[in-house]
């Protein structure tokens, strides 16, 4: 990229000057040559061609993600080789750099700028869209003291197979020393963050990372295995409660960090009083929630309207609902999850009416909704929807039938990504206990292996883990050899937790 270069349709958006290099990419401040405003620009370069899809799914996922907290995205695209965001400019000091003016914060600070991240990972765990690599770099604290997070989804792209990226210096979904173990062996969820944000916490408070480490085995292994000091042993004004709230979103299991990132802006609240100025990085406190707080101030009074009568539904006929689904699956292809949800969940109901509980093509439009919410993250919804096609598959077709047996791997596959790593064990183990005594060795039966050992790995199992995945690696091997598209996966995910479990 070099100063004056022409990105987007119409040669829209003009390159000024890098004002950012990391691993994979870098930031370009540019200006928009039709509405005449500032913007950043970042590049992301993908050597690896299967990712490429994942990008614009992931910049598409991002897009639809506007708070106050986060800067948006307003476009993207492909230039010289590689990938690039068109997003809001921000003016502000990234927290990495204000620790390194400050060496640390006040408790007033420190709690303030956790706060504004809780704000913002509390809207997104809702869908749920998981950052996955908070940590100072990614957060900028504003001169008017507000704080935005950056490169909000930017590891989304990568999946499980890419975790041995993350400590060969590839590009990778976390940073070493920010990131939970569940991370790391790829089952990211909302609780991830979390622990994310505890260390960032923790470097704010203490002026240095919860752990240290010669290599990023070391690093990870010391995050697996290691208690953490508590902030208050090295700073002792820290307060009793603050410490606690720390060490919890430090804990190594999901399951023992608070329920969600709500709770935590509430505790952390408490903690702010008097903020002293940061001279250089933040002028003036000012209030960015008027608007809502002026909102939260309606009160609405007097008896609702009377509903109004519904309108009668015209059914649609058969080959409407054929078009529907064709026109649905071409968004979806597109990557435009959103607007093929949207067709195929308001025919659902009346293509039911009109074709029938046990039509193949009404089945398949449930199927197609299900796919596409899961495609687009919309993993609540998702959850639900498998489940509702699980049910009515089997009453018709059986418990064996294929589509049901993938619906129920995909259900907990949804629940996985909202954070309920239990509840998907649980379902996964109940899945492979119907499948293993007549087919021990088909796709489906191994594929649900391997998600049941990441999940015990994401759970803390890792002694149970490691075993069912040196077992499966085995079976792969004995039946396939080399080339099973799982067994490649399986050698660097074991390879890492060996080098973890000995750097």
């Amino acid at each position: 990229m070099r100063r004056g270069d022409l990105l987007g349709e119409r040669e829209r958006y003009e390159l000024d000057q890098a004002i950012g290099r990391g691993g994979m990419g870098e930031v370009w401040r540019a200006y928009d040559r039709f509405l005449d405003r500032r913007l950043a620009v970042k590049f992301t370069r993908v050597s690896d061609e299967s990712l490429v899809g994942r990008f614009e799914q992931e910049a598409r996922s991002t897009a639809w993600f506007e708070h106050p907290g986060v800067p948006t995205v307003y476009d993207f695209g492909g230039h010289d080789g590689s990938f690039y965001l068109v997003m809001q400019y921000v003016e502000g000091t990234t927290v990495d750099h204000v620790l390194d003016a400050e060496e640390r914060l006040s408790v007033s600070w420190a709690s303030l700028i956790a706060a504004q991240v809780c704000a913002v990972l509390n809207v997104a765990h809702r869908r749920p869209l998981v950052h996955r690599d908070l940590k100072p770099s990614n957060l900028m604290l504003c001169p008017d003291g507000s704080v935005k997070v950056l490169d909000f989804g930017a590891a989304v792209g990568l999946g499980p197979g890419d975790v041995r990226r993350t400590t060969t210096g590839l590009g990778a979904p976390y940073t070493p020393g920010y990131t939970a173990m569940e991370q790391v062996y790829g089952s990211p969820s909302p609780q991830s963050d979390l622990y994310s944000l505890g260390c960032v916490l923790y470097e704010m408070l203490t002026g240095r990372q919860v752990f240290l480490g010669t290599t990023p085995y070391e690093v990870l292994r010391r995050h697996e295995d290691d208690q953490p000091t508590p902030p208050r042993a090295l700073r002792p004004d820290v307060p009793p409660a603050l410490d606690t709230l720390v060490l919890q979103l430090l804990a190594k299991q999901p399951a023992d960090r608070p329920a969600d990132a709500d709770g935590v802006y509430h505790r952390l609240l408490q903690f702010v009083s008097s903020l002293e100025p940061l001279p250089g990085i933040v002028n003036a406190i000012v209030p960015q929630h008027l608007y809502s707080m002026a909102v939260s101030r309606i009160r609405l009074t007097g008896a609702a309207p009377a509903a109004r009568p519904e309108e009668p539904v015209e059914l649609p006929t058969f080959g409407e609902v054929v078009q529907a689904r064709a026109e649905a699956g071409s968004l979806a292809e597109a990557g435009r999850y959103t607007q093929a949800a949207e067709i195929l969940s308001g025919l659902t109901e009346p293509a039911r009416l009109a074709l029938g509980d046990d039509d193949p093509e009404y089945m398949g439009l449930r199927l197609d909704l299900a796919d596409v919410l899961y495609q687009g993250g919309d993993y609540r919804r998702a959850v639900h929807a498998y489940r509702a096609a699980a049910v009515a598959l089997a009453e018709f077709y059986g418990p064996d039938d294929p589509h049901v047996l993938t619906c129920r791997e995909q259900e907990a596959v949804s629940q996985a990504h909202l954070g309920a790593t239990g509840t998907a064990l649980t379902h996964l183990q109940e899945l492979l206990d119907d499948l293993s005594p007549g087919s021990p060795y088909d796709a489906l039966t191994l594929r649900v292996r391997e998600r049941i050992a990441r999940l015990k790995l994401a759970a803390g199992q890792t002694d149970q883990a490691r075993k069912e995945l040196n077992e499966l690696l085995d079976d792969l091997t004995g039946l396939y050899g080399g080339d099973h598209p799982q067994v490649s996966d399986l050698e660097a995910l074991l390879h890492d937790l060996n080098q973890a479990g000995t750097g």
